[in-house]
């Protein structure tokens, strides 16, 4: 898995944009690095634009992975909000492949969306 983080000024938010196969080990690479990034201070919340990503074969194991981060990192992540943009159509298979495995609460606000300007307006609002 490919991604790049940046921070868009012009909305004032940090946008990750991803692309390749997901797998658990760079998923959670990435997570520490948008939280040693200096500009995460600056943002009014994260967008994730997984529009190339590929999760079609993400395994139970490596959300397991993802979410063992979350929990450990839950403070260091705090309350804001991560919008998640994914191909159109692909909303229900992202919400379907998180069903998968133990559930964890954490304080951030997390959603999804099939557009990136409707990922910004709920950034914003």
């Amino acid at each position: 898995m490919k991604y790049a983080i940046r921070f868009d000024k012009s909305i004032g938010v940090l946008v990750i944009k991803t692309s390749g196969m997901m797998n658990g080990n760079d998923f959670t690479d990435m997570a520490e690095d948008i939280l040693r990034n200096p500009e995460r201070s600056q943002s009014n919340g994260v967008i994730f634009d997984h529009v190339d990503l590929d999760f079609s074969a993400v395994s139970v194991d490596d959300l397991e992975e993802i979410r063992a981060f979350h929990k450990r990192h839950d403070r260091q992540i705090g309350s804001g909000k991560s919008a998640i943009v994914v191909r159109q159509g692909f909303s229900d298979k992202w919400l379907k492949l998180w069903d998968k495995g133990t559930k964890i609460k954490t304080q951030n606000l997390v959603r999804v969306f099939e557009d990136f300007a409707d990922a910004v307006c709920w950034l914003r609002g």
